[in-house]
């Protein structure tokens, strides 16, 4: 299996066990509290990453590109709306309607960047996704 199948696989178990988790806090704290908190542990982090790993050089050519604060306020924003949507819906239900979305605006930018054409497997594969996540969702 090749390596990035292996890491794409831990990110999704990651994201489902910090969905479940941020899900059960929502239900208490304000999800952007969580959030916001979860981000300054991932600052901390990074930044011994950052330390150790020597590579703070490379830090001035993320920050000097207009993207990289939305993306922030993004993620900021994406993690707490998980959290919120967990907290009513369950992990299951969320992360079905996340990756249903996720999977159909994937497939069109990968064909607006000249990837593939979107034909009848693709068409199928985000339908059947849909639908499995709408049979998950099912109360």
């Amino acid at each position: 299996m090749p390596s990035a199948v292996v890491v794409a696989l831990v990110v999704g178990s990651a994201i489902a066990v910090q969905v479940a988790i941020v899900g059960r806090a929502s239900r208490a704290l304000h999800p952007l509290v969580i959030s916001l908190a979860l981000q300054a542990s991932g600052l901390v982090v990074g930044l011994g990453w950052l330390l150790w790993s020597r590579t703070w050089p490379q830090l001035p050519q993320v920050v000097g590109q207009w993207w990289w604060l939305p993306l922030g306020i993004v993620g900021w924003i994406v993690v707490a709306a998980l959290g919120f949507s967990a907290a009513r819906l369950g992990t299951s239900a969320t992360l079905a309607i996340v990756i249903g979305a996720q999977l159909t605006v994937g497939l069109i930018l990968d064909h607006a960047d000249g990837r593939f054409e979107i034909g009848a497997p693709q068409a199928l594969g985000v339908t059947l996704l849909v639908v499995g996540g709408v049979m998950v969702s099912w109360r």
